[in-house]
């Protein structure tokens, strides 16, 4: 039974721009599991916004359980039969505690005071932040925001789920809990789930995916008849599941499969490609030092909700060297970015550039931002 249908969708955002989206029909039927993957603007997240009705089409049509996206009569009929996740989490928590914003929902359905209670604790049990319930939104990671985001929309009790990217900013760990709780919902309450991903290991787990290629179907199957053409996803910029890619490779060359190898690979984590890189300069073309000592950082610091993020972090960054910070969510990585370029000043210890305490004058803390850049985890909060 078809959920969602769309018939010759098209969209552009700007008339007489390209389309981003192309004369796309396809039929997504209700307690299925659909994975929709594609290289850097392919237009998945505007799919994902078409199919619940975020966006409206140019032209064509969608519907979902039998409503038109286009009848603003029952739009809130709409968003409660469909919910979506966003990449950037900020962008729908609108409570300032993590409780409150996962009630927002349940209290604007008249749910009984009891029972958002319960589907509040619920829900954040399922996303692990249970005991993060009377924390500020604004404290938490972006992993951590991600994770009540997803309760949020949980509490709805939607019969569809679109998560645009939702497992982007958590860490190998979150991604599995988050990509078990999708198969969950879709095998245990046989909700409709349409997720957008780039991680093809998440994919694979769908019953189907479709693969987009500059606002077209490129291919749409099972995830067996997708990554069975390794090729031709490379050709649009997609890789495959890391055993499929060993797979191809050594049928290639005419190798048989070592099955054990496959399945220690199908359990682990994708590994990354190392890479090389030159090393960043300072003034005069001389090698920077940067060093940590016995920083400490403590937020909401005599308050209730104290939280040390980071305890007696003393470390140096080699010159010309490439240094990777790893961590759960939570554990401090962004904290500790923060330090380095004065964005953030220690509770306590010393962030040293070339040997000198950059808050050693505050008013000259801007001078380290020309030695000391930063791309931050989401672009437009340095986009002006």
């Amino acid at each position: 039974m078809a959920f969602i249908e769309a018939e010759n969708l098209v969209f552009s955002y700007r008339e007489g721009e390209e389309s981003v989206i192309k004369n796309i029909n396809l039929s997504i039927d209700k307690g299925t599991y659909t994975a929709i993957v594609g290289h850097n603007g392919s237009g998945k997240s505007t799919l994902a916004k078409l199919l619940c009705g975020f966006l409206l089409p140019t032209s064509g049509s969608v519907t979902v359980g039998g409503i038109s996206t286009g009848d603003e009569e029952r739009s809130f009929e709409l968003r409660k039969s469909c919910g979506m996740v966003f990449q950037n989490p900020d962008n729908q928590l609108v409570a300032s505690v993590v409780e409150e914003d996962v009630a927002f929902a349940p209290e604007n359905l008249g749910l009984e005071s009891s029972e958002i209670r319960r589907t509040v604790d619920e829900c954040l049990a399922a996303v692990g932040m249970s005991e993060y319930a009377r924390h500020s939104t604004y404290k938490l990671s972006g992993g951590q925001k991600q994770r009540v985001a997803i309760a949020g929309i949980l509490a709805m009790k939607p019969d569809c789920i679109v998560f645009d990217e939702a497992t982007a900013m958590l860490d190998p760990a979150g991604r599995r809990d988050i990509a078990a709780a999708m198969k969950a919902l879709n095998r245990d309450r046989g909700i409709t789930v349409i997720t957008i991903t780039h991680y093809m290991n998440e994919a694979v787990e769908a019953d189907r995916i479709i693969a987009l290629n500059r606002g077209e179907i490129y291919r749409d199957g099972t995830p067996k008849e997708i990554f069975s053409d390794v090729e031709g996803l490379r050709e649009i910029g997609l890789s495959v599941p890391q055993v499929t890619e060993l797979a191809y490779l050594l049928s290639k060359k005419g190798y048989p499969l070592p099955r054990g190898l496959i399945h220690a690979m199908e359990t682990a984590d994708a590994i990354e490609a190392l890479f090389a890189c030159g090393g960043a300069k300072g003034a005069g073309g001389r090698d920077m030092s940067l060093t940590l000592e016995n920083v400490n950082v403590v937020y909401g610091e005599n308050t209730p909700f104290r939280k040390t993020a980071l305890k007696d972090i003393s470390i140096a960054f080699p010159p010309g060297k490439v240094t990777g910070i790893i961590g759960h969510t939570g554990s401090g990585k962004s904290t500790l970015a923060m330090l380095l370029n004065g964005l953030l000043r220690p509770t306590s210890g010393k962030v040293l550039l070339d040997g000198r305490d950059i808050w050693e004058n505050p008013k000259e803390i801007g001078a380290v931002r020309f030695k000391v850049g930063m791309v931050f985890q989401y672009p437009e909060y340095q986009l002006f």
